[in-house]
């Protein structure tokens, strides 16, 4: 995924220590341990910026977002129970204890890892307590991913009130250093009244995630005063105007769409397009585990496909197998803030790796590298996965998490929400 490095049919990639030290078509280091990666595509993790880890342990329980109202499409009616604002933020996530927290965190996680997500931004907006914030911490250093905890209020229900002041401690003791695996950030809606956060960012000097809303805020007054610097992600940004996206390119910040959850839940439509067409890729996002399984591969067959019913429907261009793979590579990284250490296969980048197996029956023969990526591959094509120099998956497998222990943990957490939420469904669910 770098273009001045290539592609290779047959090639090498030297690591040393944490980085990546060279590419190329035949590398000699006759000191190296060698992994013989014969029959796999190479490539670097996807980076996903967009999680909302803390509802892991709470996976698939919205088969189908079911609005209640068209004013509130995302919304729904408390009667409904499957509307994600509905069953999230007001049924959940005020019974959320800090083992749940991170429980579901951890799950999250490892379920990226496990499908070659290297990178993720955790947007935890459910920090009721300094306590559930150092519980989702807590998890992604356990998981072994490079991650950022984009720390943001809960959005319903009673809580400590101690964002975002509570910032400066969590930066302090868990982030205090540049060179980290892990790193935090700032997480808001972007129709929030931004008064109290602007100071904490600037004294603490920390990215921004902003979920939608964000064309409600007066965008050529923030930038213009240095409010905001270019280190924005937007999560969705479907709302935004021509002159507003604009702005955005402008001024270097960066945008992510979540394909499925962006078809189902309000949007209809992608506006991936719409951003490339002024100048800056989108990258890709899983949003929320509550109705569908964290999984990249499942993103860009969705955009993709999106894609094309819009060209063959109207005409309009379409991304190709590797813009796509772009956006869950490279601008995905640059979304995390980690662009110049992740998101291609490049000498001097961290070395965050992943192998897809293509002797599989699914995936061979082999012939088009991009098509067998994007339309063929999954989550169980992905063989091994490097974090940072260090494999955390081999031979389909994740390694250095006792996984056992975890899915006890996560299963306990689940059966401890439902019930004490009165949660009407079965444990196990056959309603549509």
């Amino acid at each position: 995924m770098d273009s001045a490095v290539g592609d290779f049919a047959t090639g090498d990639v030297l690591i040393a220590g944490d980085r990546i030290a060279e590419v190329g078509a035949s590398i000699s280091a006759p000191d190296a341990v060698v992994v013989d990666a014969s029959g796999h595509i190479v490539l670097p993790g996807f980076c996903d910026p967009h999680i909302h880890c803390w509802e892991g342990a709470l996976g698939r329980i919205i088969p189908e977002n079911i609005p209640q109202s068209t004013e509130d499409a995302i919304g729904g009616a408390p009667e409904s129970g499957r509307s994600y604002m509905y069953a999230a933020h007001r049924l959940f996530a005020p019974a959320f204890r800090p083992e749940d927290v991170h429980a579901g965190t951890l799950s999250s996680l490892l379920a990226a890892l496990n499908g070659g997500i290297t990178t993720v931004v955790d947007n935890m907006h459910n920090a009721r307590s300094p306590e559930h914030s150092d519980a989702a911490v807590e998890a992604l250093f356990e998981s072994g991913v490079r991650g950022v905890h984009a720390m943001g209020r809960p959005r319903a229900g009673d809580w400590a009130g101690t964002f975002p002041a509570d910032a400066r401690r969590l930066r302090d003791k868990y982030f205090p250093g540049d060179d980290q695996l892990c790193t935090m950030r700032l997480y808001a809606p972007g129709f929030d009244d931004l008064t109290e956060l602007l100071p904490v960012r600037e004294e603490l000097d920390l990215w921004f995630s902003f979920d939608s809303g964000i064309e409600k805020q007066d965008l050529a007054a923030l930038y213009g005063n240095g409010s905001f610097d270019g280190r924005e992600a937007i999560n969705h940004g479907n709302f935004l105007s021509p002159e507003q996206r604009r702005i955005v390119v402008d001024h270097g910040a960066h945008v992510n769409v979540c394909p499925r959850i962006e078809s189902q839940f309000r949007y209809g439509r992608i506006p991936y397009r719409e951003w490339v067409e002024q100048g800056l890729r989108p990258g890709l996002s899983n949003d929320n585990p509550m109705t569908y399984a964290i999984d990249m591969f499942a993103e860009m067959r969705a955009l993709h496909q999106l894609q094309r019913v819009d060209q063959h429907r109207s005409g309009t261009p379409a991304a190709s197998l590797r813009e796509i793979l772009l956006s869950a590579t490279q601008q995905g990284a640059n979304n995390c803030g980690v662009g110049d250490l992740a998101g291609s296969l490049t000498p001097g980048k961290k070395a965050d790796i992943i192998l897809i197996d293509t002797v599989r029956p699914h995936l061979f023969p082999r012939n088009n590298v991009l098509a067998s990526v994007v339309q063929g591959a999954g989550v169980d094509s992905v063989d091994a996965v490097l974090v940072d120099g260090r494999f955390v998956k081999w031979e389909g497998r994740l390694l250095g998490v006792d996984l056992e222990r975890a899915l006890r943990r996560i299963q306990e957490s689940h059966d401890h929400l439902t019930a004490a939420v009165g949660w009407p469904y079965a444990s196990i669910d056959f309603e549509d």
